[in-house]
Order: structure tokens, then sequence, then C-alpha cells
């Protein structure tokens, strides 16, 4: 994968300069994110038009406006990350981007559950999606967060297969939780003695938009601060960035 060969690049050439010890340096962040979005409007000032709200959640879970401004801004301690892939590091995602985003977030899946994975975001109907990455500053975590928005009649059927075949395939052994979270599954790549970096994916529904982060870190990979983070996403899809 792009974003994984960039990690082992990076680590090489730290390792080089100042040790296997140091990680694998600082990655260069490419740009600054901006959210439109927020679920309540802060009163404006007397005299002063208030700005209409563009973006929100219903009462159902589901959502208006472009599911964009639901990703979560960058948080403390975190700055842009390098590109997902093709997808780009703060950028929305076309309904004929759904096959390769899953080729993309699941690589290691074995021909018949991609398969099976494909087909289970095509039966969801996705209307639109979006991706935003993120680097901590020590340069040692790499994350990045996707939303895909579906059909609301059928986003829980189909993400749901979707995480009975990652969760049952060979590919992936379970993950931690993600706290306040208790649909959200995390699962960890087959482990391989001496590689020195590793990741995990989490994914969650949240009405009828389908949450996935990919993280990538040097061993021992921080899988608080990857569920934290998470964490937090699934909580500003349910409220919005005013909660």
């Amino acid at each position: 994968m792009r974003r994984r060969g960039w990690f082992v690049a990076g680590w090489l050439a730290s390792a080089l300069v100042v040790g296997t010890g140091a990680g694998f340096g600082v990655l260069a962040a490419t740009g600054t994110s901006k959210n439109s979005a927020t679920a309540s409007v802060p009163v404006a000032p007397s005299g002063t038009p208030r700005p209409s709200v563009t973006s929100g959640v219903r009462p159902d879970g589901t959502h208006y406006g472009s599911v964009k401004d639901f990703l979560l801004p960058v948080p403390d301690g975190y700055k842009p990350g390098p590109d997902e892939g093709g997808l780009g590091n703060d950028s929305t995602i076309s309904p004929d981007q759904a096959d390769p985003t899953v080729s993309l977030l699941f690589g290691t899946l074995p021909a018949s559950d991609m398969s099976s994975a494909k087909g289970a975001i095509a039966a969801g109907r996705m209307s639109d999606g979006a991706v935003r990455t993120y680097v901590n500053e020590a340069g040692t975590l790499d994350v990045a967060v996707t939303v895909l928005r579906l059909d609301p009649a059928q986003s829980a059927e189909s993400t749901g297969q979707f995480k009975n075949v990652v969760k049952q395939s060979r590919a992936f052994r379970n993950g931690p939780q993600v706290p306040g979270h208790a649909d959200a599954l995390c699962v960890l790549p087959v482990t391989h003695v001496g590689d020195p970096l590793d990741s995990m994916t989490c994914l969650a529904t949240v009405g009828d938009t389908f949450a996935i982060v990919r993280a990538e870190g040097t061993v021992p990979l921080d899988t608080k601060a990857v569920t934290e983070l998470f964490g937090r996403q699934l909580d500003t899809l349910k409220g919005g960035l005013g909660t």
C-alpha cells in the first residue's frame, strides 16, 4: 500500500541517521483541514445575520449535507497526514470509488472475502464519502478516517455483512474495543516477527454512515490513541461538530 511504503521509507531514512530507536521521522504536513458543519449554530451578536446550517444530524441518526463535514477536525497533538493511497489526505469520495476504496482499506482480504466485502458496500448504495488523514507530532502514528454514507434503508444490513466478512476472515486477529462504542470492531493483521511497523483497522456504523479508521505506526502500535481518536469520530457522527 502506498501509505505503508511511505512509512517504511521514512523509517529507514531515520534509522540510517540516528539509529533504529528513533522511529521513522516526522511526516510532512500537507495542508490545513477545514470544516463548516456543526450540529448547532452559535448565537450571533444582535444585528448580525445568523449563518445557515448546511449539515447536521436528523433525529433518526441520518445525516444531511456533505458527509465530509462530519470528519473529525485535526485534534491537538496531530497534524494533517499523507495521502491515503489515491484518495488524498482530505478529500471527498464519489460512489464510483467505492470498490477501489474497499480494495485500498482491506487489501489483505482473500479474493473471496474481498468480493463479499465489495458486494456488501454495493448493496448499501453509497451516495458519498470522504477521507481525512492525521499524523501525530512525533511522527510515529499515521491515522486515516474514511466515512461512507449509504442508503438509510440498507446501511445497517450492508455494513453488518461487511463487518462479518472482516471478523471471520483469516487475514485478521481481534483488536481492542473502542471505549463507549461497543458495536465498533477493531482488527489487527497477522503479525510478522521483526517487522518495525504494525497496523490496525476499526469500523462502525452510525445511522446511515459507515466509518473506518486505518492506522499504521511503529511497534508497539499505540492502539489506545487510535481507539480514542476513532471514538471521537463516532461521537462527531452521532451529534455533529457542535457536541
